[in-house]
């Protein structure tokens, strides 16, 4: 008798906005796609049909999801939304650009730019804790599994909980240095085991797509 196989949770990373291309940090405020955005989920909708999804289900933000409306028309899917998808409550930061976010904590330890990764808060005031972001986010993952055991389900999300759930997966601590893209469009599949979570697989959809990867949770270094 063949064993049956576990729940996948499709982590996507939504398209592209006019912020990732400003490098203005978005966080809860509700950013919506642009043109290549769109683009992009077109070719994630695409690529994704040759694959089966039992449900689809989207951070309550804009640009997550517009993403996952699009895919959802293309796998014929309705979209559900939940809050616990959303990306990390920035505060007071959210609008700014990776500039000025540089020269606010210039001077002060452990600033989250200092290896220029902008999914990284660890430790800064004002902002949702490292704690908190993964209390939802494995919440939602286990809802997910939960209900719909041995089953694909697409998660269409943020990068900065998209970076999260691969620290914890992986076993990393929490502001390790980030040695992996967060580019737009980005796929991290997730396998619940019996010895804990598993990384399936990290796919670029930029990369897929033929084109240069870019690493839009990135700030260039100065």
């Amino acid at each position: 008798m063949s064993q049956r196989q576990p729940t996948r949770i499709w982590m996507v990373r939504h398209g592209q906005t006019d912020w990732n291309l400003q490098r203005r940090i978005q966080g809860h405020t509700p950013t919506e796609l642009n043109a290549t955005g769109r683009a992009q989920a077109v070719f994630l909708a695409n690529w994704l049909s040759a694959q089966s999804f039992s449900a689809i289900w989207s951070s309550d933000l804009p640009r997550a999801r517009q993403t996952a409306e699009i895919i959802g028309e293309r796998l014929n899917l309705p979209v559900h939304t939940t809050t616990k998808l959303r990306e990390r409550n920035l505060g007071a930061f959210e609008g700014k650009t990776w500039e000025e976010i540089r020269t606010i904590r210039a001077g002060s330890g452990g600033s989250p730019l200092e290896f220029g990764d902008l999914a990284d808060w660890t430790g800064v005031p004002g902002v949702e804790t490292d704690g908190d972001l993964w209390a939802r986010a494995a919440a939602v993952i286990d809802e997910l599994c939960a209900d719909d055991a041995g089953t694909n389900i697409l998660a269409v999300t943020h990068g900065g909980v998209i970076k999260h759930v691969i620290w914890h997966v992986l076993g990393l601590a929490a502001g390790t240095p980030r040695r992996f893209p967060l580019s737009n469009g980005l796929i991290a599949i997730i396998e619940p085991r019996k010895e804990g979570r598993y990384l399936a697989g990290l796919f670029d959809a930029g990369m897929l797509a033929g084109q240069s990867p870019e690493d839009t949770a990135s700030a260039p270094s100065v």
